[in-house]
């Protein structure tokens, strides 16, 4: 599914250094399934903070949420359960962390909810009352990633970029020695190459092979322009 992450400024990796830890669900890197609710976030945090709202939007499947090999927390509505949680990680005379969680998902104790949090909390409504106050409120949803295994779920994978560029370099390279052609028409070849096509598609995985079969195939491919390249004299400036 889509997750979004409110802020005020777009990032290319996530920094688990940066998260603070008096949150719901504590310490963590945190992503809900309700846009709405990144879109408020990232204006509230804007107008704190300067900088303009930004909406970052992930893919997280959901399997992770009952992936035996991820310790994993849902609560599935406000219970009494919620309640204390909640109120544990944001109790900043409390050490932390409070748990060991990879995962927590759940509702958001948001403002409208926090003033009969504290109501409860100076006794002044019982938990009864409380989670009738609470329950009835606007679905909310928020997902925390707590551990840098739970992070790397959704972290941007720049590794296929990184891989494709430095390809089509060592090719456009190649193609420039090999062929006594300047690097423009080197890299029009590649570009306008069906190689090209199914590398920069990340389905084929033709990314993760060595870079010099993939030129063979462009050189295969190319064999005419590559002929005709060949047989143009090479400029002398001497």
């Amino acid at each position: 599914m889509k997750v979004f992450h409110g802020t005020n400024v777009r990032f290319d990796r996530i920094d688990s250094g940066k998260c603070t830890p008096d949150n719901d669900f504590g310490k963590g890197f945190y992503v809900t399934a309700i846009k709405q609710h990144a879109d408020q976030r990232a204006a509230d945090i804007a107008e704190r903070f300067g900088g303009e709202p930004v909406t970052m939007e992930f893919d997280f499947d959901e399997k992770y949420l009952t992936d035996s090999s991820f310790r994993t927390l849902v609560f599935d509505a406000p219970c009494r359960e919620w309640v204390e949680f909640v109120m544990k990680n944001r109790d900043k005379t409390i050490a932390k962390p409070t748990h060991n969680f990879d995962i927590v998902a759940g509702p958001i104790a948001n403002d409208r909810m926090r003033r009969q949090f504290d109501r409860y909390e100076m006794k002044e409504i019982s938990m009864e009352q409380l989670l009738e106050k609470i329950t009835y409120r606007e679905p909310t949803h928020q997902i925390m990633l707590g551990t840098p295994a739970a992070i790397a779920i959704i972290q941007p994978d720049n590794t296929f970029i990184s891989k494709t560029e430095d390809i089509i370099t060592n090719m456009g390279v190649a193609l420039v020695n090999n062929f006594k052609m300047d690097i423009i028409e080197a890299m029009k070849i590649i570009y306008n190459s069906e190689t090209f096509m199914s590398l920069t598609n990340k389905k084929t995985g033709l990314f993760e092979r060595p870079w010099i079969e993939i030129y063979e195939m462009l050189k295969k491919e190319s064999d005419a322009e590559l002929s005709v390249a060949s047989d143009i004299p090479v400029k002398n400036d001497c």
